[in-house]
């Protein structure tokens, strides 16, 4: 119980086991149909204020869901202790809204949006300015590149692919969401580096 409490008293975590909740109520109550929660165009007839939060917390499949969780535990606990549980809070959640945002700008009509992968790029971005030069390993890329290097390449993988199409990664991949996210979290850092 102790362990459990003290899981718990992490606002990363948290995030964590709210947003694997909801995929899993979510996949019990919608199996393989749409909640209403994702992000939809702006000219759907069917997109909703809320949908700029509820989307972060919805995921495509499991693999999507582990991608983004993996990540935002292993970078989002290290700013949570740097800035504290309640601005990390804060930051994650603007950045995913950022990232909604940005994808209603350039989204295709009907195409719907899920995941925290922009808010997670915010995530990235701001570790990347506060740690440039811890080096980041990936199961695929066996070798440490730092921060400094690995976030603007990848940010510029996004942007190659939202401009093009071809993707490296796979289709149906809300580039732009990724890059709205991404700004949104070198703004407020800058921002909060600067006060």
């Amino acid at each position: 119980m102790q362990q459990l409490k003290q899981f718990f008293s992490s606002t990363t975590n948290r995030i964590v086991a709210v947003t694997v909740l909801v995929y899993v109520v979510l996949e019990a109550v919608y199996p393989n149909s749409l909640s209403g929660f994702e992000l939809y165009p702006s000219q759907s007839g069917q997109f909703k204020i809320w949908q700029l939060f509820s989307h972060m917390f919805l995921h495509g499949s499991v693999t999507h869901l582990a991608f983004n969780m993996i990540g935002l535990w292993s970078f989002g606990r290290v700013l949570e202790r740097v800035w504290g549980g309640q601005r990390f809070l804060y930051f994650y959640l603007i950045c995913g809204v950022c990232a909604g945002i940005a994808q209603l700008i350039v989204t295709e009509p009907y195409s719907v949006a899920v995941g925290a992968s922009g808010a997670l790029y915010g995530v990235l971005v701001a570790f990347a300015l506060l740690f440039p030069n811890f080096k980041i390993m990936l199961i695929f890329l066996p070798v440490p590149i730092p921060a400094k290097y690995f976030v603007p390449v990848l940010l510029l993988i996004d942007l190659s692919a939202g401009l093009t199409g071809i993707a490296i990664f796979g289709q149906n991949i809300a580039h732009f969401a990724h890059l709205g996210g991404a700004m949104a979290g070198f703004v407020l850092v800058k921002t909060w580096l600067k006060s």
